[in-house]
């Protein structure tokens, strides 16, 4: 979708006619309604991973597993008494870790490789380029609470979604007839079906 003039809009250079038009633009603040992106508050976060080989003999990992860095990235865990002490550490110790936005995961797919992150950079011009080092020190961290058959990385690459800070959603109508939805963070996928549905029967 490239332009709106509701009820109509223009998406892959047709012109389409809507009873409601939703926007759900992504990293995409600069094509639709920049105005409205530029004071929301909204950012971007650029986020580094890495892909293993398969891992031999159909091994399995099981459960997902995470670092004591995770306990630093999520909200949830805002509450323990002891997460000041933990980021005063992590800051002393190892200082990339917070500077690269850093805490490690590894999960397995169906095909048996394992999926390894991953990294944090906020800003809305996010460097193009991957850097290796902070690849390196998800798997440096990673090795000394995980031991598996192969770490050896077929494939990265990095993602960029959308975030507002303090807020799990943006939400707007700037016209009549139109909805933006956007900055669900990393948590699209969690969140997505419900939100929609919330937001259809909000739009009746």
């Amino acid at each position: 979708m490239t332009q709106i003039a509701y009820p109509h809009f223009v998406a892959g250079g047709e012109t389409w006619t809507a009873d409601r038009i939703f926007v759900c633009s992504g990293a995409d603040f600069e094509t639709l309604y920049p105005e409205l992106y530029a004071n929301s508050g909204i950012t971007k976060v650029k986020l580094q991973m890495m892909r293993t080989i398969p891992q031999p003999n159909d091994w399995r990992i099981g459960a997902s597993l995470c670092g004591g860095l995770t306990l630093t990235h999520y909200s949830s865990f805002a509450h323990c008494p002891s997460l000041a002490a933990l980021k005063t550490r992590i800051e002393a110790e190892t200082p990339h870790f917070p500077k690269w936005g850093i805490h490690v995961m590894m999960s397995q797919n169906a095909s048996g490789e394992l999926v390894l992150g991953d990294s944090h950079e906020y800003g809305l011009t996010p460097d193009p380029f991957d850097r290796s080092e902070v690849n390196q020190y998800v798997l440096d961290y990673l090795k000394k609470f995980a031991q598996v058959p192969s770490f050896a990385i077929a494939e990265t690459w990095h993602g960029i979604y959308a975030k507002l800070p303090g807020k799990t959603e943006l939400i707007a109508e700037p016209e009549p007839g139109v909805t933006v939805v956007n900055a669900l963070s990393g948590a699209g996928m969690t969140l997505s079906f419900g939100l929609a549905e919330a937001v259809m029967q909000r739009s009746k």
